[in-house]
C-alpha cells in the first residue's frame, strides 16, 4: 500500500466485472415469464401435460352453458304443453262420437236368438258409452234373470266404442210330457214354457211329475250316472205311493223297467249292467228295498187276473 500510494484499491477490471455482473441481473430481470415456462416445458414435457390441462377460462365455457339451458328450457316447454294437452284431448274425447256406443255384438248363443239378447241387456246405440259399460253388471243380471236358458252372460269392450255380449246357455237335459207335448228341462232344473209336439231325441222324458224341486232332485241324481246309463234311460216316472213318495219308474231303452228311489238312484243304478246281463227277457227290476227281478210278462198276467176277477165281482 505503500507502494501505491494514493491509488485507489480496486482496479478498473473489477469494476468492469461487476459492471458485468449488474448487466447479466438485469437482462435475467427482463425476461418474460413466459419465456421461462416454454423454457422449463422444453425441459420437463409433463408439466407441459399438466398445465394444458388447467381448467379453460369462463369466457371459453359460456357457449356451452347458453346450449345447456337451451335444452333445459325445451324440456320445462315440452312438460308443460303435454300436461295441458291430456285435458284437451280428454275433452275433445268426450265429445267426439268415439265416446258413444256404436255396435253391440253377441257370441255363444245357439237357442236364444242375438235380438232378444240385446233387448235384455238394455244397452243403446249412439248414446254414452263409459255410463253403460260401467252399469255392465246389473245388465249382465238382467239378462240372465230375464232369459231362462241364459247360464252366465259378460258385457266387455271391444275395440274403441263396441260392445261384445258373449253368453252360456244352460244345457237341455230331459224332456217333461205335458199334454201331448214336451217342455224342455234345463240342467238347473228349470222347465221352460215353451213346448213341443214332438219330443228331442237323446233326451229322457220325466213324466208324471208337478213339483219343480222333486224335478231338481231327480235330475240331480240322473247327471251322477255314467254317460253309459243316461243313454240307456228312455223315461223317467214318478210312481209314488203312500209310503214312498220319491218313488221312480225308470224304462230303459233295452226293454226293462226299473224301481228305485230318488235318493238311491245314483248308488244303486251302477249295479244294473251286471244284473241286466244276466236277464234272459225284459224285467223288471225292483231297487225300492234290496235288489231283485221278475218278468213283466207274469205282471202283466197278474194284472189281467185282477182285472178278471174285479169283472166278475161287479
Amino acid at each position: 500500500m505503500q507502494e501505491k500510494g494514493d491509488q485507489p484499491l480496486w482496479s478498473q477490471s473489477a469494476d468492469a466485472a461487476v459492471d458485468s455482473d449488474e448487466k447479466e441481473s438485469e437482462t435475467a430481470d427482463q425476461v418474460a415469464p413466459e419465456d421461462i415456462q416454454l423454457a422449463s416445458f422444453e425441459d420437463d414435457p409433463e408439466e407441459k401435460e399438466q398445465v394444458d390441462e388447467q381448467p379453460r377460462s369462463f369466457a371459453d365455457r359460456l357457449p356451452n352453458l347458453k346450449h345447456y339451458r337451451n335444452r333445459l328450457l325445451i324440456r320445462r316447454l315440452a312438460l308443460i304443453i303435454g300436461i295441458l294437452m291430456v285435458p284437451l284431448l280428454v275433452v275433445l274425447y268426450f265429445v267426439s262420437p268415439l265416446s258413444r256406443l256404436t255396435e253391440v255384438t253377441v257370441k255363444g248363443n245357439q237357442d236364444v236368438s242375438q235380438e232378444e239378447i240385446i233387448v235384455d241387456s238394455d244397452l243403446t246405440i249412439n248414446e254414452d258409452l263409459w255410463p253403460q259399460f260401467l252399469g255392465r253388471n246389473k245388465r249382465e243380471a238382467a239378462i240372465e234373470k230375464a232369459i231362462p236358458r241364459i247360464k252366465q252372460a259378460t258385457i266387455s269392450l271391444v275395440g274403441l266404442n263396441h260392445f261384445e255380449i258373449s253368453v252360456q246357455e244352460y244345457e237341455e237335459v230331459a224332456l217333461l210330457a205335458q199334454d201331448d207335448t214336451y217342455a224342455a228341462i234345463l240342467e238347473n232344473g228349470v222347465v221352460l214354457s215353451e213346448t213341443s209336439d214332438q219330443p228331442i231325441e237323446g233326451l229322457p222324458i220325466l213324466e208324471d211329475f208337478t213339483d219343480e224341486t222333486q224335478i231338481k232332485a231327480v235330475l240331480t241324481a240322473y247327471q251322477k250316472l255314467s254317460q253309459e246309463l243316461q243313454d240307456g234311460i228312455s223315461q223317467i216316472k214318478s210312481t209314488p205311493r203312500e209310503s214312498n213318495t220319491e218313488l221312480l219308474t225308470l224304462f230303459m231303452n233295452d226293454g226293462n223297467q226299473i224301481i228305485v228311489n230318488i235318493s238311491n238312484m245314483a248308488s244303486q243304478m251302477q249295479y244294473y249292467p251286471q244284473i241286466a246281463s244276466d236277464l234272459k227277457e225284459a224285467s223288471i227290476v225292483d231297487m225300492e228295498v234290496g235288489i231283485f227281478t221278475y218278468p213283466i210278462s207274469s205282471t202283466k198276467e197278474d194284472d189281467a187276473k185282477t182285472e178278471q176277477s174285479e169283472d166278475a165281482d161287479s
